[in-house]
């Protein structure tokens, strides 16, 4: 049953046993290299589309750079992160852990302090959030008491790590 508004947002402020700000997603710089570098790839992409007849591809791929320029330049805000008894709140949107079906902590500081939650959801399906100076071994008892952790997970996803190299 949904909740009401109202309701929601008690919920929502209820979660408090672990609370901090991160960065909704990683801003990397880029220089003049990095978008020449793209350019030249993306025009070999396009060449290699028209070649085989494949104008779709080429589409996607003209459109690409257009994405990156326009979104490569926005700061990322500051997210609010809330875990308490019902659940895992991100940037005010509370994810129940009747919801969510498993977590995954990776920690190799300085470079990679993630937690990984994994909901039910098809347009969210892995959230990633920084845990900036979380201690990530209390955080991790907590959330073992009502969630199943995924141990197989030691590294980054391929998915994050192709972003911080290509600075995406």
């Amino acid at each position: 049953m949904p909740y009401s508004e109202q309701l929601r947002e008690e919920i929502i402020k209820a979660q408090d046993d672990f609370v901090w700000e991160s960065h909704a997603w990683e801003f990397y710089e880029r220089g003049a290299r990095w978008y020449l570098a793209m350019s030249v790839v993306a025009v070999v992409f396009v060449v290699s589309a028209v070649a085989t007849s494949n104008f779709l591809f080429a589409f996607f791929i003209l459109l690409t750079p257009f994405i990156l320029v326009l979104s490569g330049h926005k700061e990322p805000h500051r997210m609010l992160v809330q875990i308490g008894p019902n659940g895992v709140v991100v940037d005010g949107r509370l994810y129940e852990y009747k919801d969510i079906h498993k977590f995954a902590i990776v920690y190799h500081p300085p470079e990679t302090k993630l937690l990984y939650v994994y909901t039910n959801s098809v347009l969210a399906p892995r959230i990633r959030i920084s845990l900036e100076d979380e201690d990530p071994v209390s955080l991790r008892d907590y959330l073992t008491h009502y969630l199943e952790e995924n141990l197989h997970l030691q590294e980054e996803h391929l998915s994050d790590i192709l972003a911080r190299i290509l600075r995406l």
